[in-house]
């Protein structure tokens, strides 16, 4: 079994990259973390860094713990802030679970509502994807999951469509384009965009419109977030094709956005734990995220 001052040291080796600046970070000499190192590779049976110009690397294996060592660490954390919330008396909390782009463009106002009905409530925040939010839901690890994709087909949670979302342009503001009140998805297509990756349900629904009207699809930057698309859009590397809250990220950050089409699927959609009853704050969480959807998705 890895402790947690092991976990605690293998984040800081990912995090640093030098045996020196990792020990610090962890709290403890270098050469105690050197030996406790060594002792974790021999227990383990692999070797987690490799040796290059006086730096260490992750090898493959190291590389493939790390997304657990966060986690498992991530949860202890969360444990030690619950359990300090509870010895201070405020034992209500909320814990949300959202895609990065919701994150950023529904989720705050909905909270700033939520918390002025329910002040003392401490609410943590989980990123994932669609599917791991689904996941969370489901091993209640969080109250309520923000996703772009179709929950209903997985019955294990409990879930409420927000409503279908559209494909936009993206492009600042001097782009000679920006001057049109309308954009064809045919022109976009065909100068090359910037597009989400199509491991992302928007993503996939942009390649499938594109193949479906017989366009190319040839983009010369593929992203996994709707805001580093707008980022890209923004330093003038192109125009980026994101979904509805793409569009309203867009928005706020002064760019330009135009709608091309809407879409049957992805959909923006709740989740929640389906054998639980649903909080107050929860509660009031889920009517302003609907709320905020709906502002958006107009």
């Amino acid at each position: 079994m890895i402790s947690r001052r092991e976990l605690t040291l293998l984040r800081a080796m990912y995090q640093h990259a030098t045996v020196t600046a990792a020990a610090a970070a962890a709290g403890m000499t270098q050469p105690a973390a050197s030996a406790l190192l060594r002792d974790m590779e021999v227990r383990l049976g692999f070797a987690l860094f490799s040796r290059e110009h006086r730096r260490l690397h992750l090898t493959s294996q190291g590389r493939a713990l790390i997304p657990e060592v966060l986690n498992a660490l991530a949860g202890m954390e969360a444990v030690d802030r619950m359990a300090g919330d509870i010895r201070q008396g405020a034992q209500a909390r909320l814990a949300v679970g959202a895609v990065a782009i919701a994150a950023s463009s529904l989720l705050p106002a909905a909270l700033a509502e939520m918390r002025r009905a329910h002040p003392t409530v401490a609410v943590t925040v989980r990123a994932g994807t669609a599917l791991d939010i689904i996941e969370m839901a489901v091993d209640h690890r969080i109250d309520l999951g923000i996703l772009i994709g179709s929950p209903e087909a997985d019955d294990r949670v409990a879930s409420q469509p927000l409503g279908p979302l559209s494909l936009y342009a993206v492009l600042r503001r001097d782009h000679p384009w920006a001057r049109r009140k309308t954009l064809a998805l045919e022109t976009v297509a065909r100068a090359g965009p910037i597009v989400l990756a199509t491991a992302l349900p928007a993503g996939r629904a942009t390649r499938q419109a594109l193949e479906t009207r017989g366009l190319p699809y040839r983009p010369i930057i593929e992203v996994a977030q709707s805001s580093a698309a707008c980022a890209l859009a923004a330093e003038g590397l192109g125009v980026a094709i994101v979904e509805s809250l793409g569009a309203h990220y867009a928005a706020r950050q002064g760019l330009a956005a135009r709608h091309l089409l809407d879409v049957d699927e992805p959909a923006l959609a709740l989740v929640w734990p389906r054998d639980r009853a649903m909080s107050a704050a929860a509660e009031s969480l889920r009517n302003g995220l609907a709320r905020q959807a709906g502002s958006c998705l107009r």
